[in-house]
């Protein structure tokens, strides 16, 4: 007998047994008395009271307003007056005053402040030569850094009796703008200073 016969023969009576018992293993179930499992009870939860909530705020204070830079000192008006002898020739008889810095006493310079170091006399106009008018211009400055000027303005401008005018206006404006100070110095360092006036005072020799 082949291998292929015997294995042929043998697996019938293998598969018989298998059938078998898998018949009684079903049987078995079938005849098991279950005991239905009835639910565990219910437990009762008692009533829950949750606590108020206590909401807190919390706030900040209120900020303190800072309290107001005090104010500044008033800037040192310097005054220049111009003379001209309406007899000299033109371009000569000019005669120009020492600078009346009456504000700018030694007791008022605080070390490191800007002080004057060149300022130029304006030119006296011809126009106000002619009319035969004196008067009097004050402009405002910034010394910068270096010690020029910018952002020169005239704060006001008369003639000597009182009346309105600008005929000095531009002479002032541009010696003003020829003007060259030590800057002030705070902590090392050149500051800006803001406000300078000058006062120009135009007048004919007698």
């Amino acid at each position: 007998m082949t291998t292929a016969t015997v294995m042929r023969f043998t697996a019938i009576p293998m598969g018989m047994l298998a059938t078998a018992g898998l018949l009684l293993v079903m049987a078995t179930l079938i005849q098991t008395d279950y005991v239905a499992m009835e639910p565990p009870e219910s437990v009762t939860i008692g009533k829950i009271v949750m606590p108020e909530a206590e909401i807190i705020v919390d706030y900040e204070p209120p900020l303190a307003r800072p309290e107001a830079p005090p104010a500044p000192p008033e800037m040192p008006l310097m005054s220049r007056k111009i003379q001209i002898d309406p007899a000299a020739p033109t371009g000569t008889g000019v005669q120009f005053a020492d600078p009346v810095d009456d504000t700018l006493s030694v007791g008022l310079v605080q070390p490191g402040d800007y002080l004057p170091i060149v300022k130029v006399a304006p030119q006296y106009p011809r126009t106000a030569i002619r009319r035969g008018l004196e008067g009097e211009v004050v402009v405002s400055f910034t010394v910068t850094r270096t010690g020029a000027t910018r952002d020169i303005a005239v704060i006001s401008a008369h003639t000597l009796d009182g009346n309105p005018t600008s005929v000095f206006n531009s002479a002032a404006i541009k010696a003003a703008e020829r003007f060259k100070y030590k800057p002030r110095i705070e902590n090392g360092a050149p500051l800006e200073v803001h406000g300078v006036q000058n006062r120009f005072i135009f007048e004919l020799a007698q």
